[in-house]
């Protein structure tokens, strides 16, 4: 088992590092159907929020291979955070332009910065990412600086 100071000390390694993803193509159909489950209007522009609410355009990962918090290591950057429930602390996001039928999106997930705090209910750690959207020729889409919080589920 670690402690919370370990896990810190290995996340603080990945501070500086990126990954490059490639969501592929997105056509008017996935960003329509976006629209209506989030109640908004359906168009041939995606809804702002689109290319930051969605994780992926796959089916999805089986059951057994989700976090007990419903995340994947992959939507955290494979971080070395085995242990500890996830918690979105908000988001600061910037547009830039609008995504439309058939952009090929390319997504980039930067470590900016973790922190360890002490919070009422004990010590937990502050995780920062940025994650930038592109288009396949570079042009940016959205900026998105997104905090979450990793607690421990249990003891570590």
């Amino acid at each position: 088992m670690s402690t919370l100071d370990e896990v810190y000390r290995r996340v603080l390694e990945h501070v500086g590092t990126s990954r490059r993803e490639d969501l592929g193509r997105v056509t008017a159909r996935d960003f329509q159907r976006f629209a209506v489950a989030a109640g908004e209007p359906p168009g041939a522009v995606a809804p702002p929020l689109f290319p930051t609410s969605v994780l992926g355009w796959e089916a999805g990962p089986p059951q057994d291979a989700l976090r007990p918090d419903g995340t994947t290591d992959d939507e955290m950057a494979d971080l070395p955070l085995a242990g500890l429930r996830m918690m979105g602390a908000g988001q600061d996001i910037d547009f830039h332009a609008p995504v439309r039928d058939g952009t090929h999106i390319v997504r980039e997930t930067s470590i900016e910065d973790v922190a360890l705090k002490e919070g009422r209910s004990g010590p937990f750690l502050v995780v920062t990412l940025l994650r930038a959207y592109r288009d396949a020729s570079g042009t940016p889409l959205v900026t998105s600086r997104e905090n979450l919080i990793a607690r421990p589920e249990a003891e570590l």
